[in-house]
This record gives structure tokens, sequence and C-alpha cells, in this order.
């Protein structure tokens, strides 16, 4: 994020899963590294809890710079409120997350999903 020019820079990060006993001390990892890279970070999942501790720990205020949401697509539609010309966003997560329906609900085209995003087959919407 820091390489690339931006007004701001946004990271969009959901849980990761799968980490087991590693889970907790990653996902607060994930927040002190975006403290110090990100003007404002939407977090997705129960997990990112522990990112969003250590992003209160630097500074970011709830619902001013650092956003919680149970799905990526609640985070996608909240989002379109919270964008700006100019912002830079990052978006990450695990499979499980389905972190590609967050960038569908921002992208500018989004009737090129197909073509642009991963897991847009018939059977993967169903999930």
């Amino acid at each position: 994020l820091l390489s690339l020019p931006a007004k701001r820079r946004i990271a969009v990060l959901g849980d990761m899963l799968e980490l087991g006993e590693y889970s907790e001390e990653a996902h607060r990892s994930a927040g002190r590294h975006a403290a110090k890279v990100c003007d404002i970070v939407c977090a997705v999942g129960a997990r990112m809890g522990f990112a969003r501790y250590e992003l209160s720990a630097h500074g970011f205020k709830e619902n001013e710079n650092l956003f919680s949401f149970d799905t990526s697509d609640q985070a996608g539609l909240a989002l379109k409120n919270i964008i700006q010309e100019g912002d830079l966003i990052l978006v990450k997560g695990s499979q499980g997350m389905r972190m590609e329906k967050t960038v569908k609900e921002i992208m500018e085209h989004p009737e090129k999903a197909k073509e642009l995003l991963v897991r847009q087959e018939r059977e993967w919407q169903k999930r």
C-alpha cells in the first residue's frame, strides 16, 4: 500500500481462517501493521476483532477510520459511502470469507465481475 500513490489508503481485511493456535497473534499482527500503513481499515469477521483491538490501541476510532462488519456483503455496501476518488483499496481475506463480494459491490463496472473476479461461477454464487 505504501508504494503506490493515493489520497487515502484503505484496507478491507477479512478473517484469516485455518490458522489454528496462531489465529489470535496473526490477526493482532495484521492490525498492528495496518495501523502503520492505512488511513482507514474495514475489519470483516469475528477473528478480526483482535486486529480491531490493536488498531484501537494505535488511535483508530470505530466508525471514523475503523469499521467492523460481519460479512463481506455488509462491508461492500458500507464501502460505497466511505470510499472517495483517489483512494487506494486493498481487499484481502481467506477464501471462505468471500471477499470478492466486497470487490464486486465497489466495482465501477460490476457487470464485468465474471471476467475480472474469482468465484463468479454459478456454483460459487449459491454459497
